[in-house]
C-alpha cells in the first residue's frame, strides 16, 4: 500500500491541466486513506488501522461512523453523480511550490456548495430511513445522473410501450450449469484448481497519460506476473530504483524491495488476493456452492447469464457470462456503506487460445475515480509446467 511519504516530487511543469492537478491531489489523499489498491504491487509500509472518519479528519458532521477507508470512494461517488470535481465543494489554497500539488483545505466550510451538499446527504439518509426501511434505495445518482441539475422533464420523443417486446430466446440455466459451461469454454472442467503455472507480460494503461512522467513513478506500468493454481502468485516490477516483488506462496503473503523483505498484513494480503484473482486461469474465485442464478440480461447486443454471490453482510458480487460462448465478460462487486453502495467492475475482453486454454488478453478494472481505472493488456502469456513452487516463497533479506 503506497502512502503519502512514498510519493515522489511532481515537477510543476507537468501540471499543465487543472484536472490532472485535482486528480493528483486526490490520489495523494486516497493513498493516505488506504481506500484503493495502487497497481499490482504495494509498497512496503503497513496501512494504519481503519478508524471512523471523524477520528482521523477534521470537521466531519454527516458521515460520522463511516470507516476512513471509505471516505474518498464515497466522495468520488458524489462527484461522479453530480459530474463535478473535488473543488466544487472543497477549497484549494494555492499550490505547494515544492511538489507542484494543490493544497487542499478539506475541513473548510467556505463554499456554499459544501453546506448544501451536507443538506442533501441528510436528505438522502432520511428518505432511505423513513421510506425504504433503511435500505440504500435512493442515492445522489438517482436524481442527478451526472449533472448538478436534477432533471424535471422526460425526454422526447417518448418510447412507444405498446410495441411488441422481443423476448430473449436464451433458456434459463442454473448457476451450476452456467459455471460448468464457463469452465468448459475456458478449457478446464476442474475450474483450474490443478492448472500449471501461467506467466504473463502485462502493460497497464491509465487515463490522461498517467502511465507517464510522475504517474509512472507512482503506479507501475509494466510487470511480469506468475500464478500457479489458485493459491500461488508472484508480481515482479523492474524500475530504475531496483526490482520490486510481491508474492503469495499459499500460506503467507510478502513483499520485497530495496528495504528488504517483510510479511504482508492481513489487510494487504486481502488486496493481493483480490489482484491475483485477475490473473488466475478461471476468474471465478468465490465459493461456487454459494452462487445463485440471477437472471438473463443484455450486455450490448449479447445475452448474458448473471450469477450472484453474497460476500459477508454488505457485499454482493455478480458474474456475467456470454450465453453463446460461455465465457466470462464482466464481474461487478458492490459494497454497501452507511450512505451509498460502492461499485467496482472488471471487464474481460479479447479471449485467445493459449495451448488449449481460453484467456482474456485485455482486462479493464474500473472504480469510482478515473485514476483507479486501468486497462491491463497482455503482450505475452505462456503456460509453464516446469516452474518450482519455491519462486513464490519470500526471498531471504540479503539474497539476490
Amino acid at each position: 500500500m503506497i502512502r503519502r511519504n512514498d510519493l515522489p516530487p511532481a515537477p510543476v511543469k507537468l501540471m499543465t491541466s487543472r484536472r490532472i492537478r485535482l486528480r493528483i491531489a486526490g490520489v495523494a489523499l486516497l493513498i493516505v486513506a488506504g481506500a484503493i489498491w495502487k497497481g499490482d504491487i504495494a509498497h512496503s509500509q503497513s496501512p494504519p488501522a481503519d478508524k471512523p472518519v471523524e477520528q482521523v479528519r477534521k470537521n466531519i458532521q454527516v458521515l460520522r461512523g463511516l470507516p476512513d477507508s471509505q471516505l474518498f470512494p464515497v466522495m468520488n461517488f458524489i462527484g461522479d453523480s453530480l459530474g463535478v470535481h473535488c473543488d466544487y465543494c472543497h477549497v484549494i489554497q494555492g499550490v505547494d511550490p515544492k511538489t507542484g500539488r494543490d493544497i487542499w483545505l478539506y475541513e473548510s466550510d467556505a463554499k456554499a456548495a459544501k453546506t448544501r451538499g451536507r443538506e442533501m446527504l441528510k436528505m438522502v439518509l432520511d428518505i432511505n430511513k423513513t421510506t425504504f426501511g433503511g435500505n440504500q434505495t435512493v442515492t445522489c445518482y438517482s436524481c442527478h445522473r451526472g449533472s448538478t441539475r436534477v432533471a424535471r422533464v422526460v425526454p422526447l420523443p417518448p418510447i412507444d410501450f405498446t410495441l411488441p417486446k422481443t423476448d430473449s430466446k436464451v433458456p434459463p440455466l442454473s448457476a451450476e450449469q452456467i459455471l460448468s459451461n464457463y469452465f468448459k469454454a475456458v478449457g478446464r472442467q476442474d475450474g483450474g484448481a490443478n492448472m500449471k503455472a501461467i506467466v504473463y507480460k502485462v502493460t497497464i494503461e491509465r487515463s490522461q497519460g498517467r502511465t507517464n512522467a510522475v504517474w509512472q513513478q507512482i503506479l507501475p506500468t509494466t510487470q511480469e506476473i506468475t500464478t500457479k493454481g489458485r493459491d500461488k502468485y508472484l508480481a515482479k516490477m523492474t524500475t530504475p530504483q531496483g526490482t520490486v516483488m510481491q508474492g503469495f506462496d499459499g500460506s503467507m503473503g510478502w513483499i520485497r524491495d530495496n528495504n528488504g523483505s517483510r510479511q504482508l498484513s492481513p489487510g494487504e494480503l486481502a488486496q493481493v488476493k483480490q489482484t491475483a484473482s485477475l490473473y488466475q486461469m478461471t476468474k471465478v474465485t468465490d465459493d461456487v456452492a454459494q452462487m445463485k442464478a440471477a437472471g438473463i440480461e443484455k450486455f450490448g447486443d449479447r445475452d448474458v447469464y448473471v450469477v450472484a454471490v453474497t460476500l459477508g453482510a454488505k457485499t454482493i458480487r455478480k458474474y456475467f457470462f456470454d450465453a453463446e460462448s460461455g465465457l466470462l465478460l464482466r464481474r461487478t462487486t458492490t459494497t454497501d456503506t452507511i450512505l451509498f453502495p460502492l461499485p467496482e467492475q472488471v471487464d474481460f475482453e479479447d479471449y485467445r487460445d493459449v495451448d488449449g486454454i481460453k484467456l482474456p488478453f485485455t482486462i479493464r478494472t474500473s472504480g469510482l475515480a478515473a485514476f483507479t481505472t486501468a486497462t491491463r493488456k497482455f503482450t505475452d502469456i505462456k503456460l509453464n509446467t516446469m516452474l518450482n513452487d519455491d519462486v513464490f516463497k519470500m526471498p531471504v533479506t540479503g539474497s539476490k
